[in-house]
């Protein structure tokens, strides 16, 4: 919590503020979006196992997509990099330029060869560091297709982290 913003009143989250004034929190029961395999996740940790899955895994198998799972009834798998973290030049965010870019192009490569269109692809980093720079390295590399798309309609997701704890 910032110190400035409790002495400013706001040390109680909105969610915490609607408890609160009585307002009886709606949880999702059935989600409609993910693979089961990738619901499982926040169903146990947010849910206590409780969130329902409203699609088969079967619904989820993409038509002309010939991506190689590592596991193939789970269409998820974390690569993880070894690589060197740096303050971006605006002094407040960091990239990983190194491994970590080069590893989200080399994979989106792979996605698209094997089928998926480039406005199903979304990369997700918390760093404007590494989000300017992965443009600037994809745009670069010849892997940057994508425009801007809502999110509702991509498909797959790739989350660069930037940063590396040993």
């Amino acid at each position: 919590m910032c110190k400035k913003a409790a002495k400013a009143g706001l040390s109680q989250s909105l969610f915490e503020r609607l408890v609160v004034l009585g307002i009886r929190p709606i949880r999702l029961q059935v989600q409609y979006r993910m693979h089961p395999a990738l619901s499982a996740f926040p169903s146990n940790i947010f849910y206590e196992g409780s969130l329902q899955n409203g699609v088969t895994a079967a619904d989820r198998v993409k038509k002309g997509f010939d991506f190689q799972w590592p596991q193939p009834d789970k269409p998820m798998f974390f690569y993880v990099t070894q690589g060197q973290e740096e303050i971006a030049s605006s002094g407040t965010s960091y990239l990983n330029r190194l491994t970590e870019a080069a590893n989200v192009e080399k994979i989106t490569t792979r996605l698209l060869k094997a089928g998926a269109k480039p406005n199903q692809i979304g990369i997700i980093t918390p760093y404007e560091g590494q989000r300017s720079y992965l443009v600037q390295y994809m745009q670069f590399s010849g892997s940057l297709h994508t425009k801007l798309y809502q999110v509702k309609l991509l498909t797959i997701f790739i989350l660069c982290c930037a940063l590396h704890q040993k």
